[in-house]
């Protein structure tokens, strides 16, 4: 399985679709943020530009995008998978730089345990 499928297939366990356009705007997110940690630190002026010049979008629509599918995971998702995720309670919906952090960290570190 490629590292694409594993990715929206994580997305799919969480709650989230392809129906929404942040679905694939969070996938392709997640696969940059696992290749290159540092995209996290500057993530409105990098990973969003990034994502919009792909997708042939503005940045305010794909940060827009991204906060909806996190805010539909944590309104009708698996809010315990997202918890295990993070390795700990969620108190309140992260925002999006935390929701990629915690989901790509999690993916990372899971795939180099299966290597």
């Amino acid at each position: 399985m490629t590292k694409e499928k594993k990715i929206e297939n994580v997305l799919r366990m969480l709650g989230v679709n392809g129906a929404y356009m942040g679905y694939y705007y969070m996938a392709y997110a997640l696969g940059r943020v696992m290749e290159d940690r540092m995209l996290i630190t500057y993530i409105s002026k990098g990973l969003y530009v990034e994502i919009a010049a792909k997708f042939h979008t503005s940045v305010a629509c794909v940060e827009r995008n991204l906060r909806t599918v996190v805010q539909v995971i944590w309104n009708y998702g698996d809010k315990e998978l997202l918890e295990e995720m993070a390795g700990k309670k969620l108190e309140k919906r992260p925002g999006n730089s935390e929701f990629i952090d915690i989901v790509s960290g999690y993916l990372k570190d899971k795939w180099e345990k299966e290597a």
